[in-house]
């Protein structure tokens, strides 16, 4: 199956939608409505109360990975991190983002992901570009704008610090740019509860930051921590296989896929600074995780390994989902 996506085909692309929604299938059969708690922010409720039916939210939600799955596959087609051309990391992130049941809703973090992809677009888009004014304040705009939705995403503030400083002589005014960009959604929000007469909250989550070690639960079922040992895999297999990602690549390529691993170092970062909850957190690692794996399938010669994955993957979504194992 994972052969179809090989080839970058516009109905390749296109079958993404119905993979979703057939892998997502309990998503639409036993729709579950995402709870906003008392400290949601304006924009987080523009969404959930606009789309309150369970359906509607799940159904909003599958458009959504479509369209980031759409700009992965874009942003791994155009600054070539891979040998071949393919659609494997946009076929992993549904596969990554599915992967956990509690996580099969429309969720904050979920929308956040939607703007840490248009972040690392951005981002991408200032390496050798003497015009990246604009590209630079989208950067920091965007992480601004994840972070509204799903706190922990505030420490990757210091990720588009690190990742312009990797890519470009990152200036003084360039970095007075990006802090605009980071800002300028609490200044909106700010000016905009400030008009109403609505106390601000959004900084709320500070109070909350702390560091700490991972708690470990003992009350999930098999195939939950089976499916955290798959994404623990992934990253393992990403870190090994380092030199085989960069070899016989550029030095422009080498320095993007770089950045890939320092968004995985940033998810590990934010989790322990920032109050979350796993299972929601993991779906953090999607992003950065489809692209190494999108690498690795595309570059290797060992086809059945990965048909083999792929195939685990899928039977471990369908078993967690519609809960055929209760152990």
């Amino acid at each position: 199956m994972l052969e179809i996506f090989r080839r970058n085909l516009f109905i390749n692309s296109v079958l993404l939608l119905p993979y979703i929604f057939i892998v997502r299938a309990n998503t639409l059969l036993n729709p579950v409505a995402f709870e906003l708690n008392s400290t949601s922010n304006f924009l987080q409720k523009l969404i959930f109360h606009n789309i309150v039916n369970p359906l509607a939210q799940n159904i909003f939600a599958n458009l959504l990975i479509f369209v980031q799955a759409l700009l992965i596959n874009y942003i791994f087609i155009k600054h070539k991190l891979s040998r071949e051309i393919t659609l494997f990391a946009g076929l992993f992130y549904i596969l990554f983002v599915s992967l956990i049941a509690d996580n099969m809703l429309l969720s904050n973090v979920l929308i956040a992901n939607t703007f840490i992809i248009l972040a690392f677009k951005n981002l991408l888009e200032t390496y050798n570009n003497s015009q990246s004014t604009a590209f630079i304040f989208n950067t920091g705009f965007m992480i601004g704008l994840a972070s509204l939705y799903y706190s922990p995403y505030f420490a990757f503030i210091f990720f588009g610090v690190i990742a312009l400083l990797l890519l470009r002589s990152f200036k003084f005014i360039e970095k007075i740019q990006f802090f605009i960009g980071v800002f300028v959604p609490y200044f909106l929000l700010f000016t905009y509860r400030y008009w109403n007469d609505i106390p601000f909250i959004e900084l709320n989550f500070i109070s909350e930051v702390f560091f700490r070690w991972p708690t470990i639960q003992t009350s999930g079922l098999v195939v939950f921590y089976v499916s955290v040992a798959i994404l623990l895999f992934g990253i393992i297999m990403g870190l090994f296989n380092y030199g085989n990602f960069t070899a016989k690549k550029s030095i422009q390529t080498q320095k993007k896929i770089d950045i890939v691993y320092w968004i995985l170092l940033f998810c590990l970062i934010s989790f322990l600074v920032f109050s979350s909850e796993q299972e929601t957190h993991l779906m953090t690692l999607a992003f950065p995780l489809c692209l190494l794996i999108g690498i690795s399938v595309s570059d290797t010669k060992n086809r059945i390994f990965y048909e083999l994955l792929h195939i685990i993957l899928l039977s471990l979504i369908f078993i967690s989902q519609f809960k055929l194992i209760n152990f």
